[in-house]
């Protein structure tokens, strides 16, 4: 039995994070991502962000990636395939806990501070949805396995209840 070892790859901020399709490897160095290409560790992209990087999260069909930067209540969000697509969202005051991708990668949900508010920002159209007081910033919310419904736990007149969108 051998080991290949490649050399030593920098990262800060948020662990490295492997693309759904196991393609690539997303690492944040500082205000950097750097997208590397699993089999060869070539980089495949590299993208600038405007803050330190402090969470990456993969679209599920590998091809769209957001890093966080909650302290700024910010995230940027690129394309592999249309490197000239870019995506900013600003959260100003209400600030970001917790940002993810639907199912189908044309929408992004962010948890405001304090879970006060959800918000589902359209990719397709540039539209924004708010959803009130979800019981939880990074859990509570699953959706169905064709991901066209979404259910959200969330706290109605101080009691839980589970909503289905």
């Amino acid at each position: 039995m051998s080991l290949d070892f490649s050399e030593v790859y920098r990262c800060s901020g948020s662990p490295p994070t492997f693309s759904p399709d196991g393609r690539f490897l997303a690492t944040a160095v500082d205000f950097r991502l750097v997208v590397r290409d699993v089999e060869t560790l070539s980089v495949a992209a590299l993208f600038s962000c405007l803050d330190r990087i402090t969470h990456i999260e993969w679209a599920a069909d590998s091809d769209r990636v957001l890093c966080a930067l909650y302290p700024r209540a910010m995230l940027q969000a690129w394309s592999l395939s249309m490197p000239a697509w870019t995506c900013k969202i600003d959260e100003g005051p209400a600030g970001i806990t917790h940002a993810r991708w639907t199912p189908d990668a044309c929408q992004i949900i962010t948890v405001a501070e304090f879970s006060i508010r959800m918000t589902v920002w359209s990719l397709v159209n540039k539209a924004c949805s708010y959803i009130r007081a979800p019981k939880f910033p990074s859990k509570g919310l699953s959706f169905s396995p064709d991901g066209r419904f979404m259910a959200l736990a969330e706290r109605r007149d101080c009691k839980d209840a589970i909503s289905v969108f």
